[in-house]
């Protein structure tokens, strides 16, 4: 009679050891590892990036700053053009996006995860710096470089997971910097 009302308390015990050594598996959160590319069968099931919503936004994106004047702004001691204001503010929506990441999940320094996306920040946030403003001769070279610099940060990434955080930290960043009313620049950080 005792082993029986053991036993739930056994199941429950044991479905909580397996469920712990599972989570501590998880490859985000462990140190990253070198990365091969990816097999033909593993391009097949990940998951794109860019996604067909990223590229239409990057092409929105670069349509929007085209119809952006080049009318100097004054703000903080620093005068930029329109253009320059809103590639400011995708940096600033994507530093949100991926602190966002990084404190919700919990992230170390040296996690997977915060170091893929810590990287992929720093490259758009190269891109940007440099690439302020958009004409109609290279709005589809600009538009390529975005969708590159995306590429490059995943093309020998085989967790679904962390692709798909890639892709929403440019769809976020590109369409909250285009809806920002606001008239004062954000700093790059």
């Amino acid at each position: 009679m005792k082993l029986i009302k053991l036993l739930p308390i056994m199941a429950i015990a044991s479905v909580c050891v397996a469920g712990q050594v599972h989570a501590a598996q998880d490859p985000l959160m462990m140190p990253e590892q070198p990365a091969a590319p990816l097999t033909a069968e593993q391009q097949e099931i990940s998951l794109a990036v860019p996604s067909e919503e990223v590229k239409a936004v990057v092409s929105e994106f670069a349509a929007f700053q085209l119809g952006m004047s080049n009318a100097l702004i004054k703000d903080d001691n620093r005068v930029m053009s329109g253009q320059q204001r809103y590639t400011n503010n995708v940096l600033y929506y994507m530093n949100v996006r991926r602190d966002w990441y990084i404190t919700s999940h919990r992230y170390k320094k040296d996690s997977y995860a915060r170091v893929a996306l810590d990287r992929l920040y720093l490259d758009y946030k190269e891109f940007f710096t440099n690439h302020t403003t958009v004409s109609d001769m290279n709005k589809a070279e600009y538009e390529r470089q975005i969708l590159a610099i995306l590429e490059k940060n995943t093309e020998n990434m085989n967790n679904d997971e962390l692709r798909f955080y890639m892709n929403e930290m440019v769809i976020y960043s590109l369409k909250e910097a285009m809806r920002d009313g606001n008239n004062r620049v954000k700093r790059i950080r």
